[in-house]
């Protein structure tokens, strides 16, 4: 079953808005050249993961942009594994957050060799490596991310 979004109402300036026409459908809205999506996350497959993956930003969004993120809370999946070891043909960057310094703690293998990381923290697979991440440990709050620096995932 296929739902669309809702469309997004722009929340009012108190300025003349007869000056800045705002258009919204499906999600995505314009006023004053400023674009707004609200329809996130995306949820689309990647190779190598057990299930669709939320994308919050997609290289066809904006009339089309050279990165792709995707991830989000990770605090459920501590030992839970999201994905087996996979590649991309560009390369990705692990971006790891939690509301507190050491909070969340992953467990990274990229071409054999573990990276234990803390949040905060970044880590960058090259394009073609093959890499997957464990959560260890992840307080309320805490984000794992893959930036993906192209569109080919």
């Amino acid at each position: 079953m296929t739902t669309e979004p809702a469309t997004t109402e722009l929340p009012s300036t108190g300025e003349d808005s007869s000056a800045a026409p705002a258009s919204a459908e499906g999600g995505r809205a314009v006023a004053n050249g400023a674009e707004i999506r609200t329809d996130i996350p995306q949820f689309l497959p990647v190779a190598g993961h057990h299930a669709p993956a939320p994308f919050y930003l997609t290289a066809d969004m904006f009339g089309g942009v050279p990165v792709e993120l995707a991830g989000g809370p990770i605090t459920h999946l501590v030992g839970k594994p999201v994905a087996d070891p996979h590649r991309h043909a560009v390369d990705e960057i692990y971006f790891l957050v939690s509301p507190n310094s050491g909070g969340a703690r992953i467990d990274v293998l990229v071409d054999g060799e573990r990276h234990e990381l803390t949040s905060p923290a970044l880590l960058r697979v090259p394009a073609g490596a093959e890499h997957r991440f464990l959560t260890l440990e992840a307080e309320p709050g805490s984000y794992c991310f893959g930036l993906l620096l192209g569109s080919e995932r």
